[in-house]
């Protein structure tokens, strides 16, 4: 027999090379069914290096990466086998799962965008698209992927509450509300439906169910809770009249949730001796940003004591260009964490050697609660962006004053009560002079006793709008001040004044202005009246600011009591309420004494550069010196305790 030719020996050695990529792969189909995980990954591994121009091999990998978490592993599996095949759809599937879950929205989006291209219609997919695309802050691109996807499969949930999203994003708040009414229907007593329904109804000043809404979720919040127990919309539930250990109960069920898949890295060990260097101070959040959470907190940042601390500005959300993103920037190290997994952001605070984490998120959009369960810092604290305890058992303090958060209250905490000595909001002084404005150019009647009520509407309940109407209806010369707001909602707003004996002329619509002259137009109100169980909280600054005094009613809440304490803060406690009849009271009597309203307004405007509310420096040393004692106990070896003003 003659000798094999050398093309004859190739081609004999690529057989042989394809049955062993064949044979390895079926073995890490096997290992997948049975869930090794490690040894698939390794076996299509081995196939792929052998047969690294078949895309089914990469594409196999790419799963078995995916499964055991690998994402960047996985994602970069996908790639390879779609530089094989451009329209493989599990490789397109893989890596936009993978990059969803990795935060980096565009290549997921174009990942699913192009399955939608080549004439895939799945409506799991679709759905997925349509998340991403919210995350990327785009709910107009959201919705009509979304409404694709719901004829394919009517009965979606998950469909159904994302186009709800998409479009209140949109400020298409009666179709959020009827979305979210279809969710309830495949899905009766949803807690987190339920409550994000009562949240857009309230947006719409739609009261006709809430007494129905509150009863349902205490009998839920009351019930059992599955373990870890996702309830969300937790922020929806600060503005309703619902008890403290229950808006605790949805908290921690939801930061379990959010925890869930995070393993904590090793503990810190407790440096002996203390190092010699600046404490770090890390600051995490997804509003750095023109937002009002950065507006209230650059000043103070810029205060801090750089000679002792040492800071670290981590953010996770959107870079909107503005100036006041500019100045966070230069706020010493400023990382952005965009486009990265829970595990790298966790790993990236831990490699800096930070001392004490805030987050400044909690349970509101964009929180990345995944990160702080890891424990990347050995003091992790709460603090401005959420009104509330976040419910987790990885965040150790919470960030108050002896007005938010007397020590009575720490029962409905899971943190530690950490308070400032005087009021825990930072305000400096940033925001613009009012400046000399007619109450015309304001579009206010000229001579009378204008209330202004600019908080959001999703917090005006029906026990103050009685009030304000009732203060209508005792003096002729009021008037109420609203946001302006879509017809809807002007309508509705008008429909329930009529309904309490108000004629429609006597609520006037401020329209949108630049946020200059917002400041000028806003000192044309006499009084501002706060709404209540959720305060005006930077609303109620503002108005401070503007020289026009705040009534408001405190209650048993951390959200409840923010007005109060800044009117501790300016010296006018005695403006803060717990009895709404004793609000009330105080309306009138602004409104028939024109000398003690006189008097508030000639306070606040006199003396606004010495009023402790707004000095940055004096609340940039107290909160320093705060952040220091919660060091110091750790670094005692003690564990967190309620650190009290003295």
């Amino acid at each position: 027999m003659n000798a094999a030719s050398p093309r004859e020996q190739r081609a004999l050695h690529g057989a042989d090379t394809a049955a062993a990529a064949a044979r390895l792969w079926r073995a890490g189909l096997k290992q997948g069914e049975a869930g090794r995980w490690r040894e698939a990954a390794l076996a299509f591994a081995r196939a792929a290096r052998l047969a690294p121009g078949d895309a089914l091999y990469w594409t196999n990998l790419a799963h078995a990466q995916r499964h055991r978490g690998a994402l960047t592993r996985a994602v970069a599996s996908a790639r390879r086998a779609l530089a094989i095949d451009a329209v493989d759809p599990t490789a397109l599937r893989i890596a936009g799962d993978c990059l969803q879950r990795l935060r980096r929205y565009e290549a997921a989006a174009a990942c699913f965008g192009a399955l939608e291209a080549a004439g895939i219609q799945d409506a799991e997919m679709m759905v997925q698209h349509g998340a991403v695309l919210l995350s990327l802050l785009r709910p107009g691109e959201a919705a009509e992927v979304l409404l694709r996807a719901l004829p394919l499969k009517p009965d979606a949930p998950m469909g159904h509450a994302l186009l709800s999203d998409a479009c209140r994003d949109q400020g298409r708040k009666r179709e959020a509300v009827e979305c979210m009414r279809t969710v309830l229907a495949l899905r009766p007593g949803d807690l987190q439906t339920l409550a994000r329904m009562s949240f857009e109804k309230r947006n719409l000043l739609d009261w006709q169910e809430l007494d129905a809404d509150l009863a349902q979720l205490r009998e839920l919040l009351r019930g059992p809770q599955p373990e870890p127990g996702r309830i969300g919309a937790v922020f929806a539930m600060l503005s309703l009249p619902l008890e403290p250990e229950l808006l605790l109960t949805a908290a921690r069920s939801e930061a379990r949730f959010m925890g869930s898949g995070s393993q904590p890295l090793p503990a810190v060990p407790v440096p002996v001796p203390p190092p010699q260097r600046r404490t770090r101070l890390g600051w995490l959040s997804y509003d750095f940003r023109d937002h009002a959470v950065s507006q209230l907190l650059v000043e103070v940042l810029e205060h801090i004591d750089r000679e002792r601390f040492e800071l670290f500005l981590y953010s996770t959300g959107p870079d909107d260009g503005s100036t006041l993103r500019a100045r966070l920037e230069a706020c010493e190290h400023f990382v952005d964490l965009r486009g990265t997994s829970d595990e790298q952001a966790a790993a990236r605070i831990r490699a800096d050697g930070v001392d004490v984490l805030v987050d400044l998120m909690g349970h509101t959009r964009g929180n990345r609660m995944a990160i702080l369960a890891q424990r990347p810092a050995p003091v992790q604290v709460g603090f401005l962006g959420y009104p509330g305890s976040s419910g987790a058992d990885y965040i150790d303090y919470f960030i108050g004053d002896p007005l938010t958060t007397p020590l009575e209250l720490a029962p409905h905490f899971s943190e530690k009560l950490a308070q400032m000595p005087l009021c825990f909001q930072p305000n400096g002084r940033w925001r613009p002079l009012p400046q000399p404005m007619s109450r015309a150019a304001a579009g206010l009647p000229e001579d009378a006793f204008v209330m202004c009520a600019f908080n959001h509407t999703y917090k005006i309940l029906p026990p103050a709008f009685d009030i304000w109407c009732a203060v209508m209806r005792e003096v002729p010369r009021a008037v109420l001040w609203l946001k302006e707001t879509n017809d809807q909602l002007r309508d509705t707003v008008l429909a329930a004044a009529r309904a309490r004996g108000v004629e429609p002329a006597r609520i006037v619509f401020a329209r949108n202005v630049r946020y200059d002259e917002h400041f000028s137009r806003l000192a044309q109100a006499d009084v501002f009246v706060d709404t209540w169980p959720y305060n005006a909280h930077t609303t109620a600054a503002d108005a401070l600011w503007a020289g026009v005094p705040v009534i408001t009613v405190y209650g048993n809440g951390f959200a409840s009591r923010v007005a109060a304490s800044a009117l501790n803060a300016v010296g006018l406690a005695e403006l803060a309420f717990a009895d709404p009849e004793d609000y009330h009271r105080a309306i009138l009597a602004l409104a028939l004494e024109p000398a003690l309203l006189a008097a508030y307004r000639q306070h606040l405007d006199g003396q606004r550069m010495a009023l402790p509310l707004f000095d940055p420096a004096r609340h940039a040393g107290d909160l320093q010196a705060l952040l220091q004692r919660m060091v110091e106990r750790w670094r005692a070896g003690q564990e967190p305790d309620h650190l009290l003003a003295d």
